[in-house]
């Protein structure tokens, strides 16, 4: 065998400007097919950690009765004993902390305008862990993890919501909302942060306070779910299984269920890539396939000779079969090489991306190495080939030895 791969390689290099040109559409081929990999595994990674890190956490425990009802009164299917369920969940394995959330809305006031907004009851010092607001924040700065005042009730609200209330760093609002008995309940609040969700149309609604401010202004101690946080997020779903186990009277969502933008960007990055990748398919077999087509004309005499002392055409055949399957492996091998070189260079320019549809944040470009990418695409290019010298193979190893050695 070794025999037969040199004298194919000694071939291949005959004619070294068409083998070369073959094999720069190989090489670049390669290397876009794995740029696009490690750039939409790398956008895949960045988007579930910001998702996950963003607001949703990895696992959100709600009541059982929560889904598949519509609440007449706020909070009717909150959860009752959110500190019990906590201490149960965190001692299971790979979860870092969960914490406690509520949901509401009400219209807040500056005493000129009031507006809708949609309100998010925290814990700062968990919140702060899960999320690095320091980003965020526009002016000002975090919920104090534990007010000075317990009479100051603090609010952060979002840069569109206070841009329309005309809020500034140490005004005082009034939020107004609904309790869970019915009742119109009404609570000022000192402005202590502006900061910005990177979703405008949010932006324009969101606000948050602390969970001991939501607890007053709703006139209830049950909360709307629990956000459990991960060290892995690979781990994710043998948590959620064990919690499911171990409370199966609680409805759970993992953060890929909650995640819509996230399955929708999947999808379109993955036909983007598919797409990518029969283009390049069809490429390569085109100009492999009229590279072993040239070869063979030009070496019809050659063939014919061959046959006449006596080569099978088998041996024939597999002969054109290694000079394409040794174009493959130098194009694939010097694609992977480039590919990998360039993966460096990008992911140590610093560019930054412009922001995606939606968003007002742009964000770094870096493109992941992924090893079953780079041997993929190695093992596709050197099939694809393979594949594209079949034809022609066959066709001159069907060549008749008289009209062979009298081909002009």
């Amino acid at each position: 065998m070794f025999k037969f791969a040199r004298l194919a390689a000694k071939n291949v290099f005959r004619n070294t400007r068409r083998t070369v040109i073959t094999g720069l559409v190989l090489v670049f081929g390669a290397t876009a097919l794995i740029l696009a990999g490690g750039f939409i595994s790398s956008s895949f990674r960045g988007l579930r950690e910001n998702t996950i890190h963003g607001e949703l956490g990895h696992i959100q425990v709600y009541n059982g009765q929560y889904f598949g009802r519509e609440e007449d009164r706020p909070l009717e299917y909150g959860i009752t004993d959110a500190d019990s369920l906590r201490k149960m969940i965190t001692a299971l394995p790979h979860v870092e902390y969960a914490m406690v959330r509520i949901d509401f809305l009400g219209l807040i006031s500056n005493g000129d305008k009031s507006v809708i907004y949609l309100g998010k009851g925290i814990e700062p010092a968990l919140e702060s862990r899960l999320t690095d607001y320091s980003r965020a924040i526009d002016s000002g700065s975090f919920l104090t993890t534990t007010p000075t005042n317990a009479a100051d009730a603090e609010v952060m609200i979002a840069r569109g919501l206070a841009k329309s209330l005309h809020a500034k760093i140490g005004d005082y609002l009034t939020m107004m909302s609904t309790t869970t008995n019915g009742a119109l309940n009404a609570l000022d609040v000192r402005v202590v942060g502006i900061y910005s969700t990177g979703v405008p149309e949010y932006d324009e609604r969101a606000l948050m306070v602390r969970l001991e401010t939501a607890r007053q202004l709703l006139n209830t101690r049950r909360s709307s779910k629990l956000v459990v946080v991960l060290d892995k997020t690979d781990e994710t779903m043998a948590v959620a299984s064990a919690i499911q186990k171990m409370l199966p009277d609680v409805a759970l969502r993992r953060w890929d269920q909650l995640a819509t933008f996230y399955q929708a960007v999947v999808r379109l990055y993955s036909a983007i890539f598919l797409f990518l990748g029969v283009i390049i398919f069809i490429v390569v077999v085109l100009s492999c396939s009229n590279t072993m087509m040239m070869s063979i004309f030009e070496r019809t005499k050659e063939i014919g000779t061959q046959l006449a002392v006596g080569t099978s055409r088998i041996r024939l055949l597999l002969n054109f079969l290694y000079e394409g399957l040794t174009i493959g492996v130098l194009g694939g091998t010097a694609g992977l090489a480039l590919a990998f070189g360039l993966t460096q260079l990008i992911d140590h320019a610093g560019i930054i991306m412009p922001p995606p549809p939606g968003l007002t944040r742009g964000y770094p470009l870096y493109v992941d190495i992924v090893p079953a990418v780079f041997l993929g695409v190695f093992v596709v290019i050197t099939v694809m080939t393979v594949l594209s010298t079949i034809i022609p193979a066959l066709k001159a190893s069907r060549l008749k030895i008289v009209d062979a050695l009298g081909h002009i």
